[in-house]
């Protein structure tokens, strides 16, 4: 395998290699390195105590992010890398942390307390892969395996559940027979799990490259999760048609965002789309998600199913926002091609309703308030009351230049409101 760390994470081995002191690459970055993908970031395992590591790396800065269980944290060139030492893991009385950890001279006994094979490997410059599980096999089959005995990886960390379908969703690894049933039997332990952690998981596998893939693949998992889908993933018999295959293409089909993905899973969810928003809005409560993507998640679940109306796609993009209108706009398309794989009257359409608005903004187009020829002050100087007939008039004289009936110039809009202001009705969406 081809494995080219950064020269500051190299610097980082040699530093302590050079006081005597074993340390190598560990966990995902060699996985990922095995597999031909980029390592997001680097961790480091050594036999040096928390002591020990400071004194290796000075003057180097170190953050102590984890001293009790003999972690800490080196910042160099902008990196931060943690750095820990061997170690084995007491019991795990709350089914998520070891009630204390033992250190330990033994890289293998380090890599042992490790959850899949596939993160049970450790590499060092000269040495190459240290692989006493089999990682690199499981790897080679694309296969997910519990390091030693299933059911105790699982009893000892509950969210181990969440992350086996996290790296089928990320890597399209199959999980091994004897791994999936000790999930399922352990499964009722996720309630000592936070919401937190749980969102952050799936956020993970809904953001993967097979992220469609693997729910396909391992739904009940995702259920632990995400009950909400029940119903959803109860179609999985009525064929490619079927709601939770659509759903699977249309996620397979967006970018790797989260609001989008989350709106694709929850789309279908339940008979009308008002319900499937309210049970997309709570389960992004629950999993105490980020506000921003949640709320649009929310909006394109709500909107992706309407029809279109006079006036789109100015009126969406007048309606939900530039950004967040184009969102929907994308989605639609998504969505058409997901329904209708070989092309269709539907998706030809929503790609020209997204062309158009793409090229309203690259225009300058009238899209909001702020770009109308008349402001409320203007309204004001006509004998408007400050009061929602005055936002009314706004609103209505805006729908006017959206569909084309007028034009966005000053005069013309000013004549409007006069008509509107001697009792002329507004417009409405």
């Amino acid at each position: 395998m081809r494995f080219h760390p950064p020269p500051e994470v190299l610097s980082a081995i040699a530093r302590l290699n050079g006081r005597g002191f074993e340390a190598y690459l560990v966990g995902g970055c060699v996985r990922d390195a095995y597999l031909g993908r980029v390592p997001e970031d680097y961790d480091l395992a050594t036999q040096a105590l928390p002591a020990q590591m400071r004194e290796a790396f000075f003057p180097l800065r170190t953050l102590d992010t984890g001293l009790q269980h003999g972690t800490l944290t080196l910042l160099t060139d902008g990196r931060a890398v943690e750095v820990t030492t061997f170690r084995s893991d007491g019991r795990y009385s709350d089914g998520r942390h070891p009630d204390a950890v033992r250190f330990t001279a033994s890289l293998e006994e380090d890599l042992k307390r490790r959850d899949f094979t596939a993160n049970a490997m450790a590499w060092h410059p000269e040495t190459g892969i240290v692989d006493p599980f089999s990682g690199r096999a499981d790897c080679d089959r694309r296969r997910l395996r519990a390091v030693g005995e299933p059911g105790e990886r699982f009893r000892e960390d509950a969210l181990r559940i969440l992350r086996a379908l996290r790296f089928a969703c990320q890597l399209g690894f199959d999980i091994e027979p004897e791994t999936l049933r000790a999930m399922e039997e352990a499964k009722e332990r996720l309630r000592l799990v936070s919401f937190e952690r749980v969102g952050r998981e799936i956020n993970l596998a809904l953001t993967g490259e097979s992220a469609a893939g693997g729910f396909s693949a391992y739904p009940q998992v995702l259920l632990y999760a995400l009950p909400e889908l029940r119903a959803l993933v109860g179609t999985a018999g009525q064929g490619e048609a079927g709601p939770w295959q659509t759903a699977l293409r249309l996620l397979g089909a967006l970018p790797r965002e989260p609001a989008p993905r989350w709106a694709a899973l929850f789309l279908f969810s339940a008979p009308e789309p008002g319900q499937c928003a309210t049970l997309l809005a709570g389960a992004q409560d629950r999993l105490r998600q980020p506000r921003a993507p949640s709320e649009e998640a929310v909006l394109l679940v709500r909107h992706a199913l309407e029809k279109e109306q006079p006036g789109d796609p100015g009126l969406t993009l007048y309606r939900l926002g530039v950004k967040r209108g184009l969102a929907l706009l994308r989605f639609r398309l998504a969505l058409a091609r997901a329904r209708h794989a070989g092309g269709s009257e539907e998706a030809r359409r929503a790609q020209a309703m997204l062309d158009a608005a793409l090229r309203l903004v690259d225009e300058g187009a009238c899209l909001g308030l702020k770009d109308l020829a008349v402001k409320g002050e203007d309204l004001l100087a006509l004998g408007f009351p400050r009061d929602g007939r005055m936002a009314k008039a706004l609103d209505s004289l805006m729908l006017r230049v959206l569909r084309g009936e007028t034009e966005n110039d000053r005069e013309a809009l000013m004549e409007k409101a006069r008509s509107l202001l001697g009792g002329g009705e507004p417009e409405t969406r």
